[in-house]
């Protein structure tokens, strides 16, 4: 090949490679384009799924502002149905809100004054205790949730009892943390302390919350079939499981004016009347209660889990959480 051939096939080459470099620029440059664009969409389809999510939220406050004055909590109320869908543009909003009263506040179980009260267990001890042995769970394992629990809360650094652990007993691990030194905020915090053995937790999860305060009695008129083994033992056992399935199921539409009346329609002997700190630890209404907004927008999903509290007639969502609770 003579000289100018060789000089024009570079030549060629070189716009060859510079053609092809231009395609792989264009072609990345059109992908970051769509990418950015895909993810504004999602962004912004995203920013309105949560704002419809607030709107669920807000609605949730209205209905429980709705029974703020009533002297009794129960599942005939608007805040209880379970068919609530609103239609909103591209979607769709449902929701539902749960009596966080109708289980166990594992926080009941710290001793604020960190003593044995004289030597006797508090009534809610007693009903951690005797929910154990409803769910087939060595009763002696309440002595190690309880004081573990206590420490987890307190602001000391002595242990409690023979089982209680504080700093020292965290931090050395593989892991090292903390306790927090207030009320336990999620259920899932006693997988931290509480040393579950196998099957213990999947047994005793669904009778439990975990609430901000530490005295919280026991709504009796928003228990289901399912909690009889905790409706057993806040009454003492006195009345067997399946006895008390049938009280729930026969409970007034209204739920039960109170307490007394309730004890009063159980019939009980003399020598199965219920313990004066159990009684204390039961109640007709609630102020604590978790709402859920489950948003569907342009084929996306949100949800938003709101814990409530009721003061002054006003519902306060004071947490938020999102996804999926464990």
């Amino acid at each position: 090949m003579t000289r100018p051939g060789r000089e024009r096939g570079a030549a060629l080459l070189m716009v060859l490679m510079m053609v092809a470099i231009m395609l792989v620029l264009s072609v990345n440059l059109v992908e970051g384009v769509r990418y950015n664009s895909q993810r504004l969409l999602n962004q912004r389809y995203m920013d309105q799924a949560y704002w419809y999510a607030l709107g669920g939220e807000r609605i949730a406050a209205i209905a429980l502002e709705d029974i703020a004055g009533e002297e009794v909590v129960a599942l005939n109320q608007n805040w209880a149905r379970r068919d609530i869908v609103f239609p909103v543009d591209g979607g769709s909003v449902a929701g539902l809100i749960e009596d966080q009263q109708g289980c166990f506040n594992v926080n009941r179980l710290h001793r604020q004054d960190n003593s044995e009260q004289g030597g006797e267990r508090s009534g809610a001890q007693q009903l951690f205790e005797l929910l154990l042995l409803n769910v087939d769970i060595d009763v002696q394992r309440a002595q190690v949730i309880g004081q573990r629990l206590s420490d987890w809360i307190d602001v000391d650094f002595a242990p409690e009892g023979v089982y209680g652990a504080e700093d020292l007993s965290y931090s050395g691990g593989d892991y090292p943390f903390l306790p927090p030194n207030q009320p336990v905020d999620s259920l899932s915090e006693l997988g931290l302390f509480a040393e579950f053995e196998e099957g213990e937790w999947d047994k005793l999860s669904p009778f439990l919350c975990a609430l901000p305060e530490i005295e919280t009695p026991l709504n009796i008129n928003t228990l289901s079939v399912d909690d009889a083994p905790l409706l057993a033992a806040a009454i003492g056992n006195v009345l067997a499981v399946e006895q008390l399935k049938r009280v729930i199921n026969e409970r007034p539409a209204g739920g039960w004016p109170s307490v007394e009346e309730f004890i009063a329609g159980l019939a009980l002997a003399d020598e199965e009347q219920i313990a004066a700190p159990l009684q204390a630890g039961l109640a007709v209404k609630s102020q604590y209660f978790l709402g859920l907004a489950d948003v569907f927008y342009e084929q996306r999903q949100l949800r938003l889990y709101s814990r409530f509290v009721l003061r002054n007639g006003k519902a306060y969502a004071y947490a938020r959480e999102y996804g999926e609770i464990f």
